[in-house]
């Protein structure tokens, strides 16, 4: 039951934290141009490969 608690919910939450900062963050940043959006989207995945890949 803590596992859950802690674990699951925690990471779910952090999930959900990360994407209304990065929407909050993305609102600000936006031009119009999709090759900025794509540049974003690739620059985040691969930031996320990274960061797994080393852990």
């Amino acid at each position: 039951m803590e596992v859950d608690f802690r674990v699951v919910d925690g990471a779910v939450n952090l999930t959900g934290f990360f994407t209304l900062v990065s929407g909050e963050g993305l609102k600000y940043l936006e031009n119009g141009r999709a090759q900025f959006y794509a540049l974003i989207v690739f620059g985040a995945v691969l930031g996320l490969v990274i960061v797994f890949g080393v852990t």
